[in-house]
């Protein structure tokens, strides 16, 4: 586990640009994710692989499953929805994208497994509260010190939630990301709205859950100039570049070197000395 120092004063958070409203947003979210689905050969193939490290700690974190009422927000083609709702639990997955829950519910179909499926927070609330939330690269899509508090509601208390994001703390990638990428033959990946999360961002999480702490399973420092520049071309420079992040992840400390992390949260059973309704 890491624990990040406190956020200098000031420090923004994830706000809407100027003349940009959250609604604004969400539609360019809805239409971006509308355009972006993958296939139904593409999720099937992604779950038989199985989740990769740092989804594996995610998964952990709200393990075990057997019959446990489990959120997984933004859940997209509904891949780890799939992987939860085998190990047994109650999967609700929420998304704003009518068209990714499209293919989310053919995903489950094909592999004969059941959960439900909403488009808002609001109607996932009326299926809770849940025992935990999960989320892959989601928060950083969306306004955390806004959307954090909503989220913490909808756990129970005493449950726990986890997340695989993508993280700005790392001043090398925060620099390629604002000043190379979708120049020089270098990819961009995802929306224009969306935004790495900072020591505010985790700071915002853990005053709405009330705990939290950060991991990395798998280093991403090199692998992601291998994912952005050498798009997976290069076999052996993969493997040495996954060797190298291996190593680096060995080292105490390392974690805000990972382009991807996992935040762990958890809401107490108590706060204040009095128990929280649930």
């Amino acid at each position: 586990m890491y624990r990040y120092p406190a956020p200098v004063s000031g420090m923004p958070g994830a706000a809407p640009g100027p003349g940009h409203s959250a609604v604004d947003r969400d539609d360019r979210e809805r239409d971006f994710w509308g355009h972006h689905i993958p296939s139904l050969e593409t999720c099937l193939a992604e779950y038989a692989a199985g989740p990769d490290e740092n989804t594996e700690a995610m998964l952990q974190v709200v393990s075990p499953m057997n019959g446990a009422r489990i959120l997984d927000f933004a859940c997209g083609g509904g891949v780890t929805t799939a992987w939860m709702a085998a190990r047994g639990a109650e999967v609700t997955g929420v998304d704003l994208s009518p068209d990714s829950l499209a293919r989310a519910r053919e995903v489950l179909g094909a592999l004969g497994l059941a959960a439900t499926f909403v488009t808002t927070l609001e109607a996932a609330a009326g299926l809770g509260p849940f025992d935990g939330v999960v989320g892959r690269f989601a928060l950083h899509h969306t306004n955390v010190p806004e959307m954090a508090p909503q989220l913490a509601r909808l756990l129970r208390p005493g449950g726990a939630g986890a997340f695989v994001e993508t993280f700005g703390t790392n001043p090398v990638l925060r620099f390629a990301r604002q000043s190379i990428t979708g120049r020089f033959g270098v990819r961009k990946l995802g929306t224009d709205d969306e935004r790495p999360l900072d020591r505010a961002d985790l700071a915002a999480l853990e005053a709405a859950f009330g705990r939290m702490t950060v991991r990395c399973a798998q280093m991403y420092f090199l692998r992601i100039l291998d994912r952005q520049v050498l798009q997976y071309r290069y076999p052996r420079a993969s493997a040495a570049m996954g060797w190298i992040d291996d190593r680096i992840g060995q080292l105490p400390r390392s974690v805000p070197f990972s382009y991807f992390q996992v935040v762990e949260v958890h809401r107490p059973l108590r706060e204040g000395g009095h128990a929280i309704p649930a």
